[in-house]
């Protein structure tokens, strides 16, 4: 359970377009819906309320044409004929003496609230709860008399705001479910193109985002979004051709300068300048050898066409010959060179994984400082990661991104007299042909480079590693 406050929470939420989108959609119907039907309602309540009124009016016309044709007799004789009639049942009729006392009516009462005061309105209410409205009228001697209907605006009023919240609220939940489906489906959909765009992203050139049979706005998108990878697959692929290309008609030459620069030394007089000198050519053109070794070892990873053997590899054993490898390199450094394993098998070619920890072993030596750590681990028994760390000046975090770029160098190494950012690359790609990754992270101090693999018995995602 999420300990984060409330608040907190809510926020996260709302950060997502598609639940702002399904809040503010039945919130601006609630709001239209509202704007719509309260004048509505305000109109029809006024009508209702005139309509009673009328109808009031109607009959104190009536009655007061009775009172000055024939007096209070004649007045207390058609007021007896319309109660006895009963043909109005909302009509009400009260006709008291100057003290208060009924004289005649269909009320048993002068209703409280309802003023003695000649020609006044009156609202009140009853005690079952219905509205009475009338006016009251003060007659010649003291008389008063009442006239009044049973107000349909009350029943009214609750009929319609029982149905206006209820319209309401079965609006706004079609809408707020309607919008959540369909923004799901959207979040769906957009979830599965980033998942998409993100293994391009790790590598995956051939990966291309899904279309569907609706050929909507977003399948527009996603078709240019496709043919921009395709050209990128294009130029990468051209990239890589080109490289491995120069790499392998390269290597001949300088074979042959190798061969040369040896035979120059044996045959060379006793000059030490000029032995220095050839001494140094040969190196530069070993440099060479390897780096064009290692581009076209990269081709081939990246091709499927390698060809390794893949078994069941003990990590640690293949971590403990390179230690005892390059031991003496790193005492001739003054350095030290440690290993931590923890038990760990992958299923992969050991020579491979060898060179792994070859160019990894070699980087820390040329550009870290310090002690290198080289240790094994395994995560949730599913997976090793394979680690070595110095405890040199470290990159900048702008370059970890970049560090296993082809021909990539980071400014402070760029002066060093070998290496040509080639390494880093071939360990990256010998980690994906094995269905695992490669990644670079500060140690503070130095550097720590991690290559995690499937341990054996879990499925290789990574690309095809048999022979071809």
């Amino acid at each position: 359970m999420s300990h984060k406050p409330l608040g907190a929470r809510l926020r996260a939420w709302l950060n997502s377009p598609f639940h702002r989108f399904a809040v503010v959609l039945p919130a601006a119907i609630a709001l239209i819906v509202g704007a719509l039907f309260y004048p509505l309602f305000r109109e029809a309540e006024g009508l209702i309320r005139d309509e009673v009124r009328a109808a009031i009016a109607l009959e104190i016309s009536g009655l007061e044409e009775h009172y000055h044709e024939r007096g209070l007799p004649g007045l207390r004789e058609v007021l007896q004929r319309r109660i006895d009639a009963a043909a109005d049942q909302d009509a009400v009729y009260l006709l008291t003496d100057r003290d208060g006392k009924s004289v005649i009516g269909n009320l048993p009462e002068w209703p409280a609230g309802a003023r003695v005061a000649d020609e006044s309105w009156f609202h009140v209410r009853e005690a079952d709860g219905s509205i009475l409205e009338g006016q009251v009228f003060l007659l010649y001697g003291g008389d008063r008399l009442l006239v009044g209907r049973h107000s349909p605006l009350e029943s009214f009023q609750q009929r319609m705001a029982w149905r206006m919240w209820g319209s309401a609220v079965l609006i706004i939940l079609v809408a707020g479910v309607i919008g959540w489906f369909f923004m799901q489906h959207l979040h769906r959909r957009l979830e599965r193109l980033a998942v998409e765009a993100g293994r391009i992203q790790e590598g995956h050139l051939s990966q291309r985002l899904s279309l569907s049979r609706r050929d909507d706005e977003l399948d527009v998108l996603a078709r240019r979004f496709n043919t921009a990878f395709d050209e990128i697959e294009r130029l990468v692929d051209a990239a890589k051709h080109v490289s491995s290309a120069i790499a392998h008609d390269m290597r001949r030459p300088l074979i042959a300068l190798r061969q040369a620069v040896d035979q120059a030394s044996e045959g060379a007089d006793t000059d030490p300048k000029f032995r220095a000198r050839l001494k140094r050519l040969g190196a530069h053109t070993d440099d060479l050898l390897r780096t064009f070794a290692a581009l076209l070892s990269l081709a081939r990873i990246e091709a499927g066409a390698h060809g390794p053997k893949m078994q069941e590899v003990d990590l640690c054993a293949v971590v403990h010959d390179a230690i005892d490898l390059y031991e003496p390199v790193a005492d001739a450094q003054g350095r030290e060179l440690v290993g931590r394993c923890a038990p760990a098998t992958v299923r992969g070619d050991p020579d491979l994984l060898f060179q792994v920890l070859q160019n990894l072993i070699e980087n820390a030596l040329k550009y870290g400082a310090g002690t290198i750590e080289v240790s094994v681990g395994t995560v949730a028994a599913r997976q090793v990661v394979l680690r070595v760390r110095d405890h040199g000046e470290g990159v900048e975090t702008s370059d970890l991104p970049r560090l296993f770029e082809r021909f990539y160098r980071v400014d402070a190494s760029r002066s060093a007299p070998d290496g040509a950012g080639v390494g880093l690359a071939l360990v990256k790609g010998i980690a994906e042909a094995h269905g695992g990754s490669a990644s670079a992270q500060h140690a503070w101090p130095g550097l720590a480079v991690e290559v995690v693999l499937p341990a054996a018995g879990e499925a290789v995602a990574g690309r095809s590693t048999e022979a071809a």
